[in-house]
Formats: structure tokens, C-alpha cells, sequence
């Protein structure tokens, strides 16, 4: 893992976001990049709750987060894994909390801009 090979100084980052438009593929190495949506979060997500908190878009140091805040995050929930390749049923789950150091939440996403 890279925590082991960089030690203290190394810090997971996660990116969460609500719904909208992304690029993805339908294998990881090969094919063409196509954009995806998906909807807005269901309240299970814990996007969903992230989107609440009143901000947009903002990032939280999980490493600093209340007690209530930790227990919230160990606990796995469906969440949208987009990647080079999305695959949305079955729906993946993740505990926030031991798998980021750091989360950076979006509101809403937008497919990139192909550079010509």
C-alpha cells in the first residue's frame, strides 16, 4: 500500500459528488472515452448526506472529524465509483472513513472538454 511505502506524510483523497456527467469507458486500457450520467443521489448514498451538509462543493480533513462524524464514516454505504470504467449495478459500497484521509465533495460533476 502506499500509506506503507510513504509513511505519515502520505494522504488518501477521495472525491465524492451528488450526480451529473462524467467520462468513462467500457474497459480500462482500451475503447473511447463516452459520457455517463447518472441521477441525483438516493438517500442510502452517502452522497446524499454529503450533499446536504449546506455547501455545494467543499472538502473535509476526515482525520479531524467529530466523533459522531467518525462513526458515520465507518460505516459502508452504496456510493457512485466512476473511474476509467463504471459498472453502476451492482451498486458498490464504501466506509468514507478508513478509506480516505481527505474527501473533496461536488455538488454536481460535468463530462471534460476532449482537448483538440
Amino acid at each position: 500500500m502506499l500509506r506503507d511505502r510513504l509513511g505519515r506524510d502520505y494522504a488518501a483523497i477521495g472525491l465524492t459528488f451528488a450526480g451529473g456527467t462524467f467520462l468513462t469507458k467500457d474497459t480500462s486500457l482500451d475503447g473511447a472515452w463516452k459520457p455517463v450520467t447518472v441521477p441525483a443521489a438516493h438517500p442510502a448514498m452517502n452522497e446524499h448526506t454529503l450533499d446536504r451538509v449546506g455547501y455545494p462543493d467543499f472538502y473535509l480533513d476526515l482525520r479531524t472529524a467529530s466523533p459522531t462524524a467518525r462513526t458515520w464514516l465507518a460505516r459502508a454505504r452504496p456510493v457512485y465509483d466512476a473511474g476509467s470504467i463504471f459498472v453502476p449495478d451492482p451498486q458498490p459500497t464504501l466506509a468514507l472513513g478508513p478509506a480516505y484521509d481527505i474527501l473533496v465533495h461536488l455538488h454536481r460533476v460535468r463530462a471534460a472538454d476532449e482537448l483538440r
